[in-house]
């Protein structure tokens, strides 16, 4: 059985965050990379976080920056966004966050997500609920789809980006409103406290989501791809949220082309 990491997994990622936010205070130099964007505040972020969590529990990696490495080989993985939001980063919108999970053979079962401007940590591990800076949390609950805020993310390719602009636009007709921040982790984190209804996004990366996947289920909501099949390393859609905005979800995202 995992040990509860809850209190060290807090500092560390703490630490991360107080050095993004120098980065974030002093500035930051980005340059282009396949998929978006990396500053230096990505890779110093990734090298404390790669180092710290190996000697809290020793793993393979999977991360954003430096893919994967490891021989442990013992079906254990974290898998690290060291800065999710490196856009907004870059351009000084302030919604960015650092994503840290613990799979166990592809499953998420310790989710840990740090908002450093707000000071906010989310953090789960399988069945044992999840918290906000300690606090309990849950999915919100609202009584009918037209009530629900919806957050929606774009593929780092652009190729990607349509199948998803044509399901906004059809929630956008069902739903209250839907909105787009940049930062994968930090939607579905604000999912599973509640503060918006439900999420989709496509074409990303397993580092983006495998945090807030545990979060949300430990926060008594749903998680799978479009057609509900289960989430996993190569997955290509994701949505989640409450029971009802899951499958009203479920059944507005079934037509549109991916292209």
């Amino acid at each position: 059985m995992l040990p509860n990491m809850k209190q060290d997994v807090e500092v560390i990622m703490k630490e991360a965050g107080k050095l993004l936010l120098s980065y974030w205070h002093n500035g930051v130099s980005e340059k282009k990379k396949s998929a978006g964007y990396v500053t230096q505040a990505d890779l110093d972020s990734e090298r404390l976080l790669k180092q710290k969590l190996f000697d809290l529990f020793q793993a393979d990696f999977m991360a954003e920056e430096s893919g994967q490495s490891g021989t442990k080989n013992n079906g254990y993985q974290w898998v690290i966004d060291p800065l999710d939001g490196t856009t907004n980063f870059a351009h000084h919108i302030p919604y960015f966050c650092i994503s840290v999970a613990l799979t166990h053979e592809n499953e998420p079962i310790l989710g840990a997500i740090y908002n450093p401007l707000l000071d906010e940590l989310f953090y789960a591990q399988k069945d044992q609920g999840a918290t906000l800076n300690g606090k309990p949390i849950q999915v919100s609950d609202p009584k009918a789809f037209s009530d629900a805020l919806i957050g929606f993310g774009l593929a780092y390719d652009r190729r990607h980006r349509a199948g998803v602009v044509n399901r906004a636009q059809i929630i956008a007709t069902k739903a209250r409103a839907v909105r787009h921040f940049g930062a994968v982790a930090l939607d579905l984190a604000n999912v599973a406290c509640g503060r918006l209804d439900g999420a989709l996004f496509s074409h990303l990366y397993w580092w983006d989501i495998a945090a807030g996947i545990i979060l949300i289920r430990e926060a008594g909501g749903k998680a799978s791809q479009f057609d509900g099949s289960a989430l996993e390393p190569k997955f290509e859609s994701c949505m989640a949220g409450s029971d009802l905005i899951h499958k009203n979800m479920k059944e507005l995202v079934k037509s549109p082309s991916d292209s």
